[in-house]
Order: C-alpha cells, then structure tokens, then sequence
C-alpha cells in the first residue's frame, strides 16, 4: 500500500490537523493526513488550533511520519511455555488489552506497536516467562 493509499484511508476516522503555522506539520502525521481530507464535508475531525497543547514544537499530538517494524500475530506465541505459566499469561494480557484488542492481535488483524511489545515482555516477565518471545511476523507500518 503506497502512503497516499494509507493516508487517503484515514481520513474519515483519523484526527486531522490544519495548522499552517506548525513548525513539525511537515512530518507529521496529523498534518499529512488531513491533505487527503475531502474538502466538502462541512465539520471534520481536527485539532483544535486555539490549544496551546498542539501547533508547536512541542506538540503533543505529533506523530512523526515513519513507518515502524511492528509483530503480527500471537498464534504461535505460546508453543513453549508451560501450560500453567500460559494461563496465566494469557489472563493477564486480556485484563490489560480488553479482549477485542487481545484476539485482534493474537490473530494478526491489529499489529503490535514496539510500546505493546515492551508491555507483553513485561508481563510475561512478571509471570516468570523469560524465554523466546514468538510472533508470528512483522510489518512495518506508521504509528498512527
């Protein structure tokens, strides 16, 4: 998928940005997003440019525009753990992602950002899983 493909299909439910006085618009998602944005509708979701928040150099709504290598998928991830540690393990990661978000990952359908994969290695950690960490791919994708 090429990036105005990606952009294009975000348009209609991705926060947009239209401050032309951003020093980071140029790298940043938000900004480039909203240049695929149909000019007809007469409300659109944006940022709001009176926030002292968003619009500058330290905007926290920047997301730099990078892809990122990211896991797909969980379906293999727990072939060597015992089975008690597994339950466990498994548990946990429903109780923290929801388990939409839990099964939308383990299937492949959501990628797992490094932020996600940080998190599942310290819960597997906490839970005395030290061992290979088996997903079942990887992509790259923007961080969204």
């Amino acid at each position: 998928m090429s990036q105005e493909e990606a952009f294009r299909g975000r348009t209609h439910h991705y926060l947009m940005c239209f401050i032309e006085s951003c020093p980071l618009k140029d790298r940043c998602l938000h900004w480039l997003v909203g240049q695929y944005g149909d000019p007809q509708p007469w409300a659109l979701m944006s940022m709001n440019p009176r926030n002292p928040k968003v619009g500058g150099e330290k905007c926290e709504k920047f997301r730099p525009n990078e892809r990122t290598a990211m896991k797909k998928g969980m379906t293999h991830f727990y072939v060597d753990m015992p089975a008690r540690v597994e339950k466990a393990i498994r548990q946990a990661l429903i109780m923290q992602f929801g388990r939409t978000q839990y099964f939308e990952m383990r299937n492949g359908k959501r990628l797992i950002t490094p932020s996600d994969q940080e998190l599942i290695a310290d819960i597997c950690h906490d839970y005395g899983w030290n061992g290979p960490f088996v997903y079942d791919g990887e992509e790259e994708d923007w961080l969204w």
